[in-house]
């Protein structure tokens, strides 16, 4: 009988992956802003309540991401990390603050499948009249 190894059974593995996408694993990094979008993102206030009516425009919900893909990956999961996120991603939506934030914390099998830890925050992606956001 042939004896298979362990290179072997890799290949399915990459072949079934690359055919698939790999849309269930998660980015770290909203893609696509140059180096000087990513640090006008990066001054995108973020509020944890509502702002007071009449002072926004809203433009969609948004989430940001800090994940841990397995144990030995080093990246250090943060709650700071995935605000970077959720203002990058608030930034590409085309908003200019982000409300009503709130994030939590999750282990292996919880929240993002694809992550061994992760932090995610969600918001409010808003365009406000001030454009300090207040």
């Amino acid at each position: 009988m042939p004896r298979i190894s362990l290179a072997g059974c890799a290949l399915p593995v990459v072949i079934l992956m690359a055919l698939s996408g790999c849309d269930s694993l998660p980015t770290r990094f909203v893609s696509g802003l140059s180096a000087d979008e990513r640090a006008e993102a990066a001054r995108i206030p973020v509020y944890r309540k509502k702002l007071a009516e009449g002072s926004y425009r809203l433009v969609g919900p948004v989430k940001g991401l800090s994940c841990q893909i397995s144990h030995d990956d080093h990246y250090q999961v943060s709650e700071g990390n995935a605000i970077e996120e959720l203002q990058r991603a608030t930034f590409k939506a085309g908003a200019n603050a982000v409300m009503e934030v709130a994030c939590d914390e999750f282990g292996w099998r919880q929240g993002t499948r694809s992550c061994f830890r992760s932090v995610e925050c969600r918001g409010t992606a808003v365009k406000t009249t001030d454009s300090r956001g207040q």
